[in-house]
């Protein structure tokens, strides 16, 4: 009888260790569950705008990776090569395979080049053009549509740059800043843009997409200041307790914040 009692409190002593261990476990699984959570939506989120942007030159890209969501089983992967007119060809294929595969209530996909205006044909003696030709898209309007202007200035990932006639083909990461957009001689417009992507095609032509974009002159001085002084308090709470989910959003507001604070000052 006690051999048996001692028996059963030591496998209970033993058993709430291993519940409590295991405790600590799945919390640190769901903490790497949400970081990795995070990290896929970043991704996407970047694919969706480079993908956005980009236009015909991802097309065959995002075709070969939508058709794979579609396989089932033992289905063949969507290779098409594309030869002749690669934009168009993988269109046609990936409609091909859409139709194949996707319910008969839904209507086949559009693509962005069937939006997009059409780029000019660079010259054929190799003249560079006078201006750039500006395109500035925002989910809710649009700035510049085809706009000649002598400058743009873009906040970038990788460092400021200057876009002007005749400059090298370019893509890039924007990151929180002031987009300036110089008309011509005496006119100047600048923008506070969130993030988004940056082209600069051959032509000459520019095109600017920006999850958000305000024109400076918008901001308020007394909520930028606020609003640093808010996540920078929250990203030093969140640091101090190895909240790593918490710190990331709070050091994204830093940075957001900071960037505003600092166009201002430059105004």
């Amino acid at each position: 009888f006690f051999f048996d009692c001692g028996a059963r409190f030591v496998v209970g002593k033993s058993d709430a260790r291993v519940a409590r261990g295991s405790g600590r476990e799945r919390e640190r699984e769901r903490g790497r569950d949400r970081m990795q959570a995070l990290r896929r939506l970043t991704q996407l989120q970047l694919a969706a705008g480079a993908r956005l942007c980009l236009g015909d030159a991802v097309k065959p890209l995002a075709a070969s990776s939508s058709a794979r969501l579609f396989q089932t089983g033992s289905a063949p992967r969507f290779e098409e090569e594309t030869k002749a007119n690669p934009s168009l060809a993988s269109q046609e294929a990936f409609l091909k395979k859409w139709n194949e595969v996707a319910p008969s209530t839904m209507d086949p996909p559009s693509f962005a080049s069937e939006f997009a205006a059409k780029s000019k044909e660079p010259a054929a003696d190799g003249a560079v053009p006078e201006k750039v030709t500006f395109n500035f898209f925002l989910p809710h309007e649009k700035p510049y549509s085809g706009a000649e202007v002598d400058m743009v200035l873009v906040p970038a990932v990788s460092g400021d740059f200057g876009v002007m006639p005749g400059h090298v083909p370019t893509a890039a990461q924007l990151r929180p800043g002031v987009l300036t957009v110089q008309e011509d001689e005496g006119t100047t417009k600048k923008f506070f843009v969130s993030s988004g992507f940056a082209f600069v095609h051959a032509d000459s032509t520019t095109d600017v997409c920006a999850v958000e974009a305000f024109p400076v002159e918008d901001l308020d001085p007394a909520t930028v200041e606020a609003g640093l002084a808010d996540y920078t308090a929250k990203l030093a709470t969140a640091t101090s307790g190895g909240d790593d989910y918490e710190a990331a959003a709070a050091q994204i507001g830093v940075e957001v914040y900071s960037a505003m604070n600092a166009a201002l000052a430059e105004k």
